[in-house]
């Protein structure tokens, strides 16, 4: 009898502890999910009317770990990791693009040793980049998928908010970018060469003029990239009328899409051509709600035009020079500006 009591009694303690257990992760799982969709809905839509690029990218690196730990409160943080990840990405573009023209400035005046070491510490953090936005393709990817029933780059989702599209859509980009920048850096974040071609089917699901042109536009670059991709493709016609959308939408971001093609192909009459477009669009109005991609757009064009004069001057694009080159007219080009 004794024996059957004691069993009972360690039986019903059992059950309550996990019922007490199994209340508590339900509890934290409902503060999560509510925590997290305050993030999404409420926090993200002010940060995107934000200009400040520095500022945002610096903002997700420092703060994704903090909305990863959600998962130790059993909550999915994956689609605003997406976000966070693909901006922080940006950071580690802009600090290689940076020794990048480190490199080149050494490679002009032929300090070897200063140029190997700036190859070096470049490859290093297009690794880091192409780390943080494989991992945003990722966590995009698997979240959408179990949250929509579809299989990403065979069937199309049918998205319930314009937040999950975006993040769709960033993902997807970060994927294309993830690629680009491991191979620029040997391939050490081990990025699977399949990611571009299915981003491309992928972007096929969203509305290209919904998007400002840039679902149309990446499918563009991966035309381009891809050997054989763009036969029977009108690439070009394809980047005129993205970039044709995204200027009456007031986002910006298919000009670089094209600069990236073109640069890809070196193409350097088309990368002047889409930085110059971009630079030179008439009563352009930003998208309010949008700001922040179309100024990451305008600094990803200002680092590929650095590029270029760097190479070819040794110093940046000058003080409001971004659409003018160092072989212009004299008259186009504001030479005190070199000096301010």
């Amino acid at each position: 009898m004794t024996n059957r009591f004691t069993r009972l009694l360690t039986t019903s303690a059992l059950a309550l502890s996990a019922l007490t257990m199994g209340g508590c992760a339900l509890i934290e799982s409902n503060v999560s999910g509510v925590t997290l969709n305050i993030l999404e809905e409420g926090f993200t839509p002010p940060v995107l009317q934000v200009t400040d690029v520095e500022m945002a990218c610096s903002f997700s690196m420092v703060n994704a770990p903090l909305v990863g730990a959600a998962r130790n409160f059993y909550g999915d943080p994956s689609l605003m990791e997406t976000v966070m990840l693909s901006s922080a990405g940006v950071c580690s573009e802009n600090q290689a693009i940076a020794e990048e023209m480190r490199y080149l400035r050494a490679a002009r005046a032929k300090q070897a040793d200063e140029a190997q070491d700036a190859r070096i510490s470049q490859k290093r953090l297009l690794a880091v980049a192409a780390q943080r936005q494989y991992t945003a393709f990722n966590r995009m990817k698997t979240k959408l998928e179990q949250k929509y029933f579809f299989k990403y780059g065979e069937t199309c989702p049918k998205f319930k908010r314009d937040f999950d599209e975006l993040v769709y859509l960033l993902g997807s980009v970060a994927g294309l970018q993830a690629m680009q920048n491991d191979i620029a850096a040997q391939q050490v974040a081990g990025v699977p060469t399949d990611t571009a071609p299915l981003a491309e089917k992928a972007m096929a699901c969203l509305n290209n003029t919904k998007w400002w042109g840039v679902p149309e536009a990446t499918r563009a670059v991966v035309w381009s990239i891809i050997p054989g991709g763009a036969e029977g493709k009108d690439v070009k016609g394809t980047f005129e009328k993205s970039m044709t959308l995204g200027e009456a939408k007031g986002v910006r971001l298919a000009h670089v899409l094209a600069a990236v093609s073109a640069q890809s192909a070196d193409d350097k009459a088309g990368v002047r051509e889409a930085i110059r477009r971009f630079s030179g669009v008439k009563n352009f109005t930003v998208n309010p709600d949008y700001r922040l991609i179309d100024a990451i757009a305008q600094a990803q064009l200002v680092n590929i035009s650095d590029r270029l004069w760097t190479a070819n001057t040794g110093a940046r694009t000058p003080i409001s020079g971004l659409g003018k080159f160092w072989d212009d007219k004299a008259e186009d080009i504001d030479a005190g500006s070199f000096l301010k």
